[in-house]
């Protein structure tokens, strides 16, 4: 199977994309506000721009619980299957389990770190 197939025929497959095409908008498009607010002093900006931080923090952090729960059910699935399962091996994995999770709830802070920042100069810029 290609990753092409595999990124939109499995749940866990779109939800790497989603938290992917997040990540790279937070890292890229929070930046960039910034600059325009703070050093350009733009004013032509809209609300909706600075809001957009927000979006793409709640997505990414959804995308990583819907992760999580495709890779739960695709454990269980395997559980059912093989009938002799390690406990060891079970808690390894419902430990790696959370490891995207974290990772997105650590960029949901880090947009609304950008959302809230930036929502404060447009303010004072437009206000």
């Amino acid at each position: 199977m290609s990753m092409f197939e595999y990124l939109f025929t499995t749940l866990g497959g779109f939800t790497y994309l989603l938290i992917g095409l997040s990540v790279l908008g937070i890292v890229f498009y929070g930046p960039y506000l910034s600059v325009q607010l703070y050093l350009l002093k733009k004013k032509t900006l809209s609300k909706t721009s600075i809001d957009s931080m927000l979006v793409l923090g709640v997505v990414v952090f959804m995308s990583g619980i819907l992760n999580q729960i495709a890779g739960m059910i695709e454990a269980l699935e395997t559980m059912i299957n093989v009938t002799d399962v390690s406990p060891k091996i079970v808690m390894g994995g419902i430990i790696e389990s959370f490891t995207v999770p974290v990772m997105c709830t650590f960029m949901l802070i880090v947009a609304l770190l950008f959302w809230y920042l930036n929502k404060i100069k447009w303010e004072r810029l437009n206000g």
